[in-house]
């Protein structure tokens, strides 16, 4: 009987492990890992399903009796992915739209300040709110040292990730303290930092707006003014 594959991550198919259309009748084209209900599971784009595939490579070795590499099974991947189906139809979007989509699985980001001596000081802070891919919230301290550094130097770098790809942005930070949006970005877990809830003068939100992105999409190299 010849084998099929899944055309969206290449894991063979059988008949325990196909995906399911939007009627529930089994997808002949994808696995259950990659499609229910008619939707793809994951918006990833080639170069992140690749990277999340190597996860498992452990368990691929072993289930096919290979002993390869992670840079090996990268390589291999990088020359098969883009003879599945998902990957040979074009995707429409574009790039600030790729970008839009990673951001909104990060939930995470790094932003860095730059400090009295004029140094890069970056950190790490969890996104409260995105626009777009190019304008992120959080929230801190108004006593930070990051706080005290974009008083100082509005500048900042912000950038963020996912299973490979990748956007930098260089923009501003303002520090809002207005009372109405630190209640509308307020969340639950705050309180751990804020006890005096969104009141609590010591909590302070940070907007960073880019103006200048590089874009490490799907394998494609990109740099631009916002």
């Amino acid at each position: 009987m010849e084998q099929h594959f899944c055309q969206s991550c290449g894991m063979p198919m059988t008949a325990e492990n196909r995906g399911t259309n939007a009627d529930g009748s089994c997808n002949e084209d994808y696995c259950a890992y990659c499609y229910k209900d008619g939707k793809f599971t994951q918006d990833f784009t080639m170069s992140q399903m690749i990277e999340f595939c190597l996860q498992f490579l452990d368990q691929i070795n072993r289930q096919a009796g290979w002993n390869l590499t992670p840079a090996q099974a990268r390589e291999q991947m990088q020359k098969y992915f883009p003879q599945l189906k998902r990957w040979k139809e074009n995707d429409g979007r574009t790039l600030a739209e790729k970008a839009a989509a990673l951001l909104k699985k990060c939930e995470s980001v790094t932003i860095a300040s730059v400090d009295a001596n004029g140094y890069p000081r970056p950190v790490q802070m969890s996104k409260i709110k995105a626009n777009g891919f190019n304008e992120v919230w959080t929230a801190t301290g108004a006593d930070s040292v990051k706080v005290a550094d974009f008083k100082h130097n509005s500048k900042a770098g912000l950038c963020y990730d996912c299973y490979g790809d990748s956007v930098a942005l260089r923009g501003t930070v303002e520090i809002i303290t207005d009372d109405a949006i630190r209640k509308e970005m307020w969340q639950d877990w705050f309180i751990h930092h804020f006890p005096g809830g969104p009141s609590d003068p010591n909590y302070v939100i940070l907007h960073f707006k880019g103006t200048e992105a590089t874009f490490w999409i799907n394998g494609e190299f990109n740099h631009s003014t916002i």
